[in-house]
C-alpha cells in the first residue's frame, strides 16, 4: 500500500498508539507537517520512530488511519524599550487510530514541502519483530 511517513515519532508515543489503539499527535517537525498536509481524514500513514535519513527497505513501523486533523498557527510576541518580536509558526494534531504493524517496502518520494510518499507491506501481528 502506498502512503505517506510520519517519521522520528518517539516510542513511547508508538507504543501508546499500539497499546490505546488511538492516539492524538502534535507535529511541529517541517517534514512531518508537510507530509500531515497531505492527507485527509480516513487516510492511511505509516508511523515510524527512526528518522528520515534511517528509512530503508524493510524500516519498521505501525500503520493508522488518521481521524482527525487540525492545522494550527502559534503567534507569540516579545518586546521591551528597543524591539518588538514577532513569532508565527505552525504545527498539525492529527488523531490517529492504530490499525497494524508494517514495513518499508519502498520509498517513493523524498521532496522538500511536499509529503513523504513510502510503499508499505502490511505484516501480520505473529510475524512481526
Amino acid at each position: 500500500m502506498i502512503c505517506v511517513a510520519l517519521t522520528g515519532i518517539s516510542r513511547n508515543v508508538i507504543k501508546d498508539l499500539v497499546n490505546n489503539r488511538v492516539r492524538t499527535v502534535e507535529i511541529r517537525s517541517p517534514l512531518n507537517f508537510f507530509s500531515l498536509r497531505g492527507v485527509n481524514p480516513g487516510d492511511r500513514i505509516f508511523v515510524t520512530e527512526a528518522s528520515l535519513k534511517d528509512i530503508v527497505n524493510g524500516t519498521p513501523g505501525v500503520i493508522a488511519r488518521v481521524n482527525e486533523i487540525q492545522i494550527m498557527t502559534h503567534r507569540m510576541i516579545q518586546s521591551n524599550d528597543f524591539f518588538y518580536e514577532e513569532i508565527e509558526s505552525q504545527a498539525a494534531r492529527a488523531q490517529l487510530q492504530f490499525l497494524g504493524i508494517g514495513r518499508v517496502r519502498r520509498i517513493n518520494t523524498i521532496e522538500p514541502y511536499e509529503p513523504f510518499v513510502i510503499e508499505v507491506d502490511e505484516m501480520p501481528r505473529y510475524i512481526a519483530r
